[in-house]
């Protein structure tokens, strides 16, 4: 078969710690045509010496030169690349044995040029209260095409979450001439303070359709750097050290039609951030019909899970600024809340059911979590995927007596 190109961009900043487990499942790859680069953000830590250490000729190591947000790294990495298909990942997340090749293999069968995988997760030690880490295995395969406006829409209306779109991150990855189009277009690639959710709103306004491979060839890792978790995450380990730092920095304002919170920041709400990247790409067309700030604050009240008291503070601004009923809004959502949690949860028992659940294997780092989804994928148990369904659904029946 041809040998597409295929590049992994790591963007890191004084994460040497996970860096180097996350990096190894990179350089385990045996496909030759295939280009690593870590773009440090200027780091303190020894970054440079773990890479070093990893001694692996298929590896461009940049370095910003002084501190930057992280979608200016983001984009500083991607000005490095000319040619062929690119994915990035985080620096505590990590590839499937194999999954190099696998892509390879795809990119050749379906002359496909915006891909989209299944992932794996995987919580560090310590994510979970626990001196090891939890790894969810999906054991789906196949693929569809899936028609990018009609699941924008659904990410968009809260029926999907925003993984579900050809984000180039953690299992995406696009063909260059879909990135460069962006880029003539908008001007850079990365128009938004959060990166990877505006790179799933921007290529599904740009694309027609994408490949939707339900095999799973990457791992979304959550440790304790993780900006995701530090700012939505509800659990009680949650640090947000990383998120606060995150914000320190200067980065890409917030569209104008979204006011920051009390603090200055975006809110703490993955359906605002959606909806943000959306505003963000509006020059790439691809509009949704009937989309508008009045139905995306209901879908935002709805979803706010949690974070509802400062959620529902964000949306009482955004009324004041766009000239809302904020009480319909919240009428709205009521009713909305209830069938977008039933949806979710039904999503996510569905994706248990579909998956090996581990948190008894002593899986130290992301790299070991590699190894042992490579080997569940291939002889699969299913004693463990119980014990958490069930834990599951006495979490859901908990929050809902209690809603």
């Amino acid at each position: 078969m041809t040998s597409p190109k295929i590049t992994v961009i790591i963007p890191t900043r004084e994460r040497a710690s996970v860096l180097g487990a996350a990096l190894r499942t990179v350089t385990a790859q045996t496909y030759e045509n295939l280009e690593i680069i870590v773009s440090d953000n200027n780091s303190g830590d020894g970054t440079d010496a773990v890479v070093q250490h990893a001694n692996d000729s298929r590896i461009r190591y940049l370095n910003t030169g002084k501190r930057l947000s992280m979608s200016h790294n983001w984009e500083f990495a991607l000005t490095h690349v000319r040619e062929g298909w690119v994915t990035f990942m985080g620096d505590d997340d990590g590839l499937l044995p194999g999954a190099i090749h696998r892509m390879a293999e795809i990119i050749v069968e379906t002359k496909a040029q915006v891909i989209r995988t299944e992932y794996c997760t995987y919580d560090w030690p310590g994510m979970l209260g626990r001196p090891y880490g939890q790894l969810i295995v999906p054991l789906t395969s196949g693929m569809e095409s899936r028609n990018s406006r009609k699941w924008l829409k659904k990410a968009l209306e809260g029926h999907v979450r925003y993984s579900q779109l050809p984000m180039i991150y953690n299992g995406g990855f696009i063909h260059f001439s879909v990135l460069q189009h962006i880029r003539d277009v908008m001007g850079v690639f990365f128009s938004s303070v959060n990166p990877d959710v505006y790179t799933a709103v921007a290529i599904a306004r740009l694309t027609d359709d994408f490949l939707f491979v339900r095999e799973p060839l990457a791992i979304s890792g959550t440790s304790k750097y993780s900006n995701g978790h530090s700012a939505f995450s509800a659990r009680a380990s949650r640090n947000p050290q990383a998120y606060r730092q995150f914000l320190s920095e200067g980065n890409i304002p917030s569209h104008a039609d979204m006011p920051t919170s009390k603090e200055g920041n975006m809110p703490t709400s993955l359906q605002a951030c959606v909806y943000e990247a959306y505003l963000q790409s509006a020059r790439l067309g691809g509009s949704v019909d009937s989309m508008n700030h009045a139905r995306q604050l209901a879908v935002v009240l709805a979803t706010s899970g949690k974070h509802r008291t400062a959620i529902d503070a964000w949306g009482q601004d955004f009324s004041h600024l766009h000239g809302l009923d904020y009480s319909r809004a919240n009428r709205s959502a009521v009713h909305l809340r209830r069938k977008l949690e039933s949806r979710w949860l039904g999503q996510k028992l569905v994706r248990v059911l579909r998956s090996v659940v581990t948190d008894r294997l002593a899986l130290q780092n992301v790299y070991e979590a590699s190894i042992a989804a490579g080997a569940l994928r291939a002889a699969p148990g299913r004693m463990d995927s119980l014990r958490f369904l069930g834990n599951e659904l006495r979490g859901a029946w908990r929050a809902r007596i209690n809603a």
